[in-house]
């Protein structure tokens, strides 16, 4: 079945015109009429997704004298289905039935790793290794479409020769890819990044098509990871492992009152893959991908025909839509009324504990969350996309289960109340990209199907360490399976001995531990201990162990980086450095200063509050290259705070102190997205022309250095207090080696990172044990002395 058999593919004006039997004049007359769907940008030209223009059409009658034989009444859109279905079928094609499993094998990660050597390089030219990638992933599509364009490609590349030959064969792959998309209801995108590459020679693309051809259909996966390391994609767009997507989608069918579904949504679906892992999970349950309705919002421009891609190969027809900027319960897109048997998303995390009041816009069936939080409106989306019998995983930061704010705990109680959540499982740390932010995943179920009890699994033990991050294999996905399974057999606490402890608590409980979904706040009261002394003194040791191990792996992750960096060639070792000043990397995006100092006190002081809002980020919140959170009410209220949207921080921005005790700037990840400049603070931003020149981690890192410090602070206008302004600023030089140099530094300063950090919790894991050692033996020593002995007076 043609992935092009729903009504959501994307014509142009032209086809319009054709569809409707009018001139293109007209349609551009009624593109100015109410109500006429508006176009999605698809490269240089407007496209109009056919469902939407196909329901305007309909309302729209054909006037008397232009019928030409069509009886009275009949509408443009009758007319266009007429016409449709008198042409020959599209031309659009389909893959070969998804196999069960589709996760690489050892042949094809060893294939992949000989593309993303120096064939990169080579045929990458001046375009970039993310434009390289997409080539990869567009000949590895194409290829398991196994139809017409790909024996095109092949035949193409065994004729063609020289730089014209390279110019026309991936203009070729550019087309075929972009009219797949297009038909599929996704906007082309491809041959903008695939015109940028440069090969060499003929030869070298040349035997990158025949690499490609000879990977096999879980290769995409692979190039997903590549695409990831490679993009910096932020904390809004990074991937979700497959494991933790496995894991998500066989919990949840746990919970699914008729098995298998047959409709999937992801309100925030990045790259796919949660919807790839539950199509792979139905079709091993004996659904037919094709039946499916798999539907997903993607908020990354870039991410989005990968997503595409990556579900069409699964067998899906996927129907993908790129998020206008709004959050999915105020944007909705074409099937945003509709329900579903599955959810599953990733949601953005919101990590700045939110003490801002409830909102009041819209409409929120468990509670309002905080303004400047969209945590729990995420889970309440969800929620309302369930069908009764359906079942759905979120997940969450740590925080989002027992925080202390009153608008969360709010949301909170009514789920626990209504027995909306069905379980939820701490994830261990570093499992994502770009973030060690510690998670959960929450189960939840449809008020039709309300329990009275929650499952708590704490599985932060699992896995094993990769690269500087840690990786779930398939027999730790098996473990929480079967804890999962299991719980209900120990709701004592008696199943704490299992390498993946649990606990089933009743509503009542929940409620008396200030309605926290924090597994930890359940599970840790349900350890075993001979007293509360000796309780805490049993969970520092197994902390402290617990610690010492990741001190470990950090520490062979952190050596093995090292050694890499010492020991491996320089994949830009042959090219030239750039020297450049910083505003030739920060230019003006949208209309916004890449180099933008902070707002002024006055038009901040009269908007200041202490009962919520966007928290600031002043110069105190900056040590030692990174930005912490701090005790203090100081806060932007939610509606001024929109009017203020330039000196919002957004991932990726790095910042640094503007007026006082000047030193090293810090990039901005989890910690400090979407606060607001403080007036003694000045944001860089990379322009997004210049994404592909420069990491924001890099540069972060090339100006926290002790000369690029000083640089800074030679230049700082003295009258009261050293001054850098955004004009004296953009002067600073900086070096940049090649992209893939960067790369390379980046991820061992990773490891770096991870190594220190890992230390520094162990050093208060050793704290603690300290004190625990101090009740365990002190206190109870001098409980022991003080009792009345036998022949003594009390």
């Amino acid at each position: 079945m043609s992935i092009a058999d729903h009504g959501d593919q994307l014509h142009s004006q032209a086809e319009i015109a054709s569809l409707a039997g009018v001139s293109r004049a007209t349609v551009t007359l009624w593109r100015r009429a109410p109500g006429f769907p508006p176009p999605e940008r698809g490269g240089d030209s407007d496209l109009f997704r056919w469902a939407d223009v196909l329901a305007w059409l309909d309302k729209r009658p054909v006037p008397g004298r232009l019928l030409h034989g069509d009886p009275d009444g009949t509408t443009y859109g009758a007319r266009a289905r007429k016409v449709l279905a008198g042409k020959p079928p599209t031309a659009a094609e389909a893959p070969q039935p998804v196999e069960p499993d589709t996760r690489p094998d050892p042949h094809d990660t060893v294939r992949v790793r000989e593309l993303m050597g120096q064939l990169c390089d080579r045929v990458r030219g001046a375009g970039s290794r993310v434009d390289y990638v997409n080539l990869l992933a567009s000949l590895h599509f194409l290829r398991r479409l196994e139809g017409s364009h790909w024996n095109d490609v092949v035949k193409m590349s065994r004729t063609g020769e020289g730089s014209d030959g390279s110019a026309a064969l991936l203009r070729h792959i550019a087309v075929a890819v972009d009219e797949q998309l297009r038909l599929g209801g996704m906007r082309p995108a491809m041959r903008q990044a695939l015109v940028r590459l440069e090969p060499r020679s003929y030869g070298d693309l040349r035997h990158v098509v025949h690499l490609v051809g000879e990977l096999g259909h879980g290769a995409f996966e692979l190039m997903l990871d590549e695409y990831e390391l490679l993009a910096g994609l932020d904390s809004g767009e990074f991937f979700t492992p497959r494991a933790v997507a496995d894991l998500m989608v066989r919990i949840a069918e746990e919970n699914a009152a008729n098995g298998a579904p047959l409709s999937v949504y992801d309100p925030y679906a990045r790259g796919g893959e949660l919807l790839a892992a539950a199509t792979t999970w139905c079709a091993e349950q004996g659904v037919a991908p094709h039946r499916m309705q798999v539907c997903g919002i993607t908020h990354g421009r870039d991410t989005a025909p990968l997503a595409t891609m990556n579900l069409t190969l699964h067998g899906a027809r996927p129907r993908v839509y790129v998020s206008s900027g709004r959050p999915p319960w105020t944007a909705p897109a074409a099937f945003s009324v509709e329900q579903f048997s599955l959810v599953l998303s990733n949601p953005p995390f919101n990590m700045s504990d939110s003490t801002g009041e409830a909102r009041e816009e819209d409409h929120w069936p468990y509670g309002p969350p905080p303004r400047g939080n969209d945590n729990l409106a995420y889970v309440q989306h969800v929620l309302s996309a369930l069908k009764e019998d359906g079942a759905a995983a979120v997940i969450m930061p740590n925080k989002a289960g027992n925080s202390a704010n009153k608008a969360e705990k709010g949301v909170r109680r009514v789920m626990v109340e209504r027995g909306v959540v069905k379980a939820a499982v701490a994830l261990p740390d570093r499992l994502f990209s770009h973030t060690s932010v510690p998670v959960s995943v929450w189960f939840l179920v449809h008020p039709s199907q309300a329990c009275d009890e929650i499952v708590f699994i704490d599985a932060r033990q699992v896995g094993t360490p990769n690269r500087g991050k840690r990786t779930l294999r398939d027999e730790d996905v098996q473990a929480v399976v079967d804890a999962y399974r299991g719980a209900g057999t120990h709701r004592d606490g008696s199943g704490q001995s299992s390498p993946v402890p649990t606990a089933v608590v009743n509503t009542k409980t929940v409620q008396d531990r200030d309605w926290s979904l924090s597994p930890m706040d359940h599970i840790d009261a349900h350890r075993p201990g001979h007293s509360t002394a000796g309780a805490a003194y049993s969970d520092a040791l197994t902390e402290l162990e617990i610690l010492k191990r990741e001190v470990r792996e950090a520490d062979a992750a952190a050596a093995s980086a090292l050694e890499r960096l010492e020991h491996e060639e320089s994949p830009g070792a042959t090219a030239e450095w750039e020297s450049v000043v910083l505003s030739d990397l920060c230019g003006i995006r949208l209309g916004q200063q890449g180099i933008q100092a902070g707002p002024s006190y006055s038009l901040l002081k009269k908007h200041m509050t202490t009962t919520g809002g966007v928290p600031l980020l002043y110069p105190q919140n900056l040590r030692e290259g990174r930005i912490q959170e701090l005790t203090d009410d100081r806060h932007v209220s939610e509606v001024p705070a929109r009017g203020l949207g330039r000196f919002r921080l957004e991932p990726g921005d790095i910042v640094c102190v503007r007026t006082g005790a000047i030193g090293a700037p810090a990039l901005v990840r989890d910690v400090g997205v979407d606060w607001l400049m403080s007036t003694n603070v000045i944001r860089l931003r990379v322009d997004d022309e210049h994404r592909a020149r420069v990491h924001p981690a890099y540069l972060a890192a090339y100006l926290g250095r002790p000369e690029s410090v000083a640089w800074v602070r030679d230049r700082a206008t003295a009258t009261g207090a050293p001054s850098i302004s955004a004009a004296a600023l953009g002067n600073q030089p900086v070096l940049l080696p090649p992209y893939a140099e960067q790369l390379r530094v980046v991820t061992v300063l990773a490891a770096l990172d991870a190594q220190a950090t890992a230390h520094s919790r162990l050093a208060e894991a050793v704290a603690d044990i300290r004190t625990a050692v101090v009740g365990r033996v002190m206190i109870s020593g001098l409980r022991e002395a003080a009792q009345p002995r036998p022949g003594r007076h009390s």
